[in-house]
């Protein structure tokens, strides 16, 4: 895909620089009420010569000269991951596309209804192209079903099975290979101690934390085999509190160096135990370590994060549909670290906790993966008795 290769550079940069993100767990707000209004908007801004729309989605491509209608629905912003980081790439989207696409970043809140109202509306005003991810996959599925000649991208669910238009496009993240990177961090920062790590997730059985999970063990296994792995599911997104206690546990308990911290908001009680313990911390989705630039106890002992950029994936679709007039439609595409939609944060907090041996180790994997001669394998795709296997085989609770 050229878009990807065009803003690899970027990505790779905003990775291991700092990075703005994405969410295990999505949060919530204010109901939106953005959407009537962009609607509008659209219907206000449409070129005056764009006639009927186009019978099919193949044929509302952007390489016709018109303006085009493009929309990104997310929940809301202010998350500080998933979401503000669509609306990022949305944003740039803005900026950069300005001369050829009206680009509407619209709230829905987390509220299914109103999305998917949203998305009705978008419809109507004449949308070429909706964008939106995995928590409204059901309003996908209705509205493209509908609406044959308007072109959708669906971000982290495989749908395309239940569209019978052939109007979607989706696409996953293979953040196992960041996790991979994560796995190498925490089994070299375990050598210097107990040699044990641990992982706390936000739901058992959700395959956006299982991905990270599944890379997190091959990476720490590729770099010590003996390293131990503990882990625990905190059973919610939002309760820090369970999670802090599963921390501290592991922590003191079952002697972890590390956590990998795989929660959405219940991370933050992995965050606070680690700044009672001294130990360290890895983040997900964003630079978690930003979050807690005034209590600097916490933030020194963020290794690193583990992130991929959907900011990234929404800007580089928004420029293939308009670079190119179509999407591949109909296919399920799996984007990396070759990608640049994926990583870890690098800097002088990683630096400060790895030995000599593990930075050298993470730069051959980062290479490795990057040109296909380490292979990452993914719990995308595989089954959950296949994927807990795995798991019980590797690690302990």
């Amino acid at each position: 895909m050229k878009n990807w290769k065009r803003a690899a550079a970027f990505g790779m940069a905003a990775i291991m620089a700092a990075g703005m993100v994405t969410a295990c767990g999505g949060g919530s707000g204010e109901e939106g009420t953005e959407a009537a209004a962009d609607a509008g908007e659209a219907e206000d801004s449409a070129p005056a010569e764009g006639g009927e729309a186009a019978d099919t989605a193949e044929d509302t491509g952007a390489s016709d000269g018109e303006m085009k209608e493009v929309y990104v629905l997310i929940r809301d912003r202010g998350d500080l991951s998933y979401w503000d980081s669509m609306a990022e790439g949305g944003d740039r989207a803005v900026e950069d596309y300005a001369d050829r696409a009206n680009v509407h970043v619209v709230e829905t809140t987390a509220d299914v209804q109103a999305n998917l109202s949203a998305m009705y509306e978008a419809a109507d005003a004449g949308a070429n192209l909706i964008i939106t991810a995995s928590d409204f996959k059901d309003n996908v599925v209705t509205v493209a079903n509908e609406y044959p000649e308007v072109a959708f991208t669906i971000i982290s669910e495989n749908i395309l099975d239940q569209c019978t238009e052939g109007n979607v496009y989706g696409i996953d993240f293979a953040t196992s290979q960041a996790a991979y990177l994560g796995g190498i961090v925490a089994a070299d920062i375990a050598s210097q101690g107990n040699n044990t790590i641990g992982f706390i997730g936000g739901m058992d059985e959700s395959l956006p934390i299982q991905e990270y999970f599944w890379g997190y063990i091959q990476g720490a296994k590729a770099y010590n085999p003996d390293v131990k792995i503990v882990y625990n599911y905190v059973g919610a997104w939002n309760d820090p509190d369970t999670a802090k206690t599963q921390a501290m546990t592991q922590y003191n308990d079952a002697g972890a160096d590390v956590i990998f911290a795989c929660a959405g908001g219940s991370g933050n009680g992995v965050h606070n135990a680690a700044g009672e313990t001294g130990k360290y911390v890895l983040g997900v989705d964003s630079d978690q370590s930003l979050q807690y630039t005034e209590d600097a106890t916490i933030q020194e002992r963020f290794a690193t994060s583990v992130i991929k950029e959907v900011g990234n994936a929404i800007y580089n679709i928004i420029g293939q549909y308009l670079d190119e007039g179509t999407l591949p439609f109909g296919e399920y595409e799996i984007v990396g670290l070759a990608e640049g939609t994926v990583g870890i944060v690098e800097g002088e907090a990683l630096d400060a906790a790895l030995t000599d041996e593990g930075k050298a180790a993470l730069e051959e994997a980062k290479a490795g993966i990057s040109d296909g001669s380490v292979t990452v394998e993914s719990a995308i795709g595989r089954d959950q008795d296949e994927i807990k296997a795995f798991i019980d085989e590797n690690c302990s609770k």
